[in-house]
């Protein structure tokens, strides 16, 4: 759990005045935990309050006297995409919590249920969650940005044209606020220059930093950066200290900048200068990136001047992503620790719990999450990041659920026909946790009283475009009355969203004295047919 000594500022929108105070007085009881917290009854009592104040985690009430539903949630998010939710509700309803988790909320808590551990627990949860999201989510717009810039160095052979589309693609694609190229010519003055800027004064930004670098009268961190005066490739500069009497000082204020010497065989071409938006900071893995960005910079410029061949600039580029594809294997690596650390928090969680409900909802969720952690475990495993080989993804899923689902007095063969069938990481996690939910509902029901059972798992590609899914066990079989668009077992409920609001998918569930088949379908993709073009080419 986080530092409890920090105190946390927490709005809480509940137009119900006791379980207001109920939730304040849980709050209250909490060990060393300090919470700030602040109270509206109305939602746009709350939205203003969002627009003022500083808030880092909200409690939100889904039903008001201005809103109610999964509109009040979409409201709220819209007016704080960065502020972590947690849904409160007097509802007991899993489609809903769903449907909130799916749009973005990080809990969902029915208020007669919620104590004062459970209640800071999810608060401190929901906050590690969204800072880990909006972690990945940096790195991700800035592996996007780096590619942006590849592909320029790929196609681009104009040196101006270059530069500008450079600075172009970091601001348009990552969202820094300022971007500048300057290229030294023979003389080791910068004789052209290129930038970009995300604000309303990006014409007069662009204009006012050519001026100054095309002339004498360079910035400090400039300046510095060419003299190479600390002896280092890359720096970073806090505009709030360093700036001085700079002519630029007011674009750069409050903000960091990065100055990055552009060096190629032994010789510099010129500077990468990016300005920080006021809410960032230059971490270790966002400067590492940005030296292979200058170093890609200052290779191309190299191979324009030097007119090396298509293959010199390719097996240049090929290393530098490669160099990039690490950088995505740790990030999954680092998800899938993430991921294992939620799932042995919920397992300890599960040892500690008094009621059996509460044990298996806290026991069903940590699987969910083993199952998701198998396929960021394959990703980090993998040279090629785009998809997941199903097979090998079922085969660990069986030997992981017979090893949490025991079933001591029946001795259970499975039969497993999945065809080699790369699927998109978009694709293969809702896959996933379906057949995951089906064979843990499988193993906890189907071969009760029984000494032997059999399972099957088959997909198939055919080539008539559709993907077939089938689950099947020789077991006793559902109930007479059993329809999955009105079962309340959440684990079916799941599958049907899964399958059909996600792949929009088919489900078909045959049931008798035989056991029961799960067949879903769904239809072949444009990502599936490049895949499958792909193969056949090479």
């Amino acid at each position: 759990m986080p530092d409890t000594g920090k105190q946390i500022k927490v709005l809480l929108i509940e137009d119900n005045s006791g379980d207001a105070r109920l939730i304040r007085e849980m709050l209250s009881d909490v060990g060393n935990a300090t919470f700030d917290m602040r109270c509206a009854d109305r939602l746009s009592a709350g939205l203003e309050f969002l627009a003022a104040k500083d808030i880092e985690v909200i409690l939100l009430d889904l039903g008001l006297p201005d809103s109610s539903g999964l509109d009040t949630f979409a409201r709220v998010h819209d007016m704080a995409p960065d502020v972590p939710i947690v849904m409160l509700t007097g509802l007991d309803d899993t489609t809903l919590a769903i449907k909130g988790v799916q749009a973005g909320a990080q809990d969902y808590l029915v208020k007669s249920r919620v104590d004062s551990n459970s209640l800071t627990r999810a608060m401190y949860y929901a906050i590690e969650r969204k800072k880990a999201e909006k972690q990945i989510e940096h790195l991700n717009s800035l592996l996007r940005a780096v590619r942006s810039v590849d592909q320029l160095i790929m196609i681009e052979t104009d040196r101006d044209s270059f530069l500008h589309g450079v600075c172009e693609a970091l601001v348009n694609t990552h969202g820094y606020d300022s971007v500048w190229l300057g290229f030294l010519g023979d003389n080791g003055k910068i004789s052209s220059a290129s930038s970009a800027s995300s604000g309303n004064d990006a014409s007069g930004f662009t204009e006012q930093f050519i001026k100054n670098a095309l002339g004498r009268n360079h910035p400090p961190c400039i300046g510095d950066a060419l003299a190479n005066r600390d002896g280092s490739t890359i720096t970073v500069v806090d505009g709030q200290t360093t700036c001085g009497d700079c002519r630029l000082s007011s674009v750069c204020t409050g903000k960091e900048a990065v100055v990055i010497r552009l060096e190629h065989a032994g010789r510099l071409f010129g500077l990468l200068t990016i300005s920080l938006t006021s809410a960032a900071a230059a971490d270790r893995e966002e400067k590492s990136l940005l030296k292979g960005v200058a170093f890609d910079i200052a290779f191309a410029l190299h191979n324009m001047e030097l007119d090396e061949t298509r293959k010199q600039e390719e097996e240049q580029i090929q290393a530098s992503l490669d160099e990039k594809e690490v950088l995505l294997h740790e990030i999954h690596h680092r998800a899938k620790n993430n991921l294992q650390v939620i799932s042995s928090l919920l397992n300890m969680q599960a040892r500690v719990a008094g009621e059996k409900t509460t044990i298996n909802a806290l026991t069903e969720s940590r699987h969910r999450i083993d199952a998701m952690i198998l396929i960021h475990s394959q990703l980090y495993e993998k040279s090629d990041l785009t998809d997941i080989s199903m097979k090998k993804f079922v085969d660990r899923l069986l030997s992981q659920l017979f090893q949490t689902h025991p079933v001591r007095d029946t001795e259970i063969v499975s039969e497993v026909r999945v065809v080699d069938y790369p699927l998109p990481v978009s694709i293969a996690i809702p896959v996933g946790l379906a057949i995951n939910e089906l064979l843990t509902n499988v193993l906890l029901h189907a071969f009760n009283g029984r000494t032997d059972g059999k399972i099957g798992i088959a997909l198939d590609a055919p080539e008539n475009g559709r993907i077939s899914l089938k689950v099947s066990d020789d077991g006793i079989g559902l109930p007479e009355d059993f329809d999955i668009d009105s079962t309340g077992t959440l684990g079916l409920r799941l599958v049907k969203l899964l399958m059909r609001e996600q792949l929009q998918g088919d489900i078909e569930v045959i049931s008798n004295l035989r056991g029961t088949t799960f067949k879903i379908e769904w239809g072949l993709e444009s990502d599936y047919e490049d895949v499958k073009s792909h193969e056949t080419n090479s």
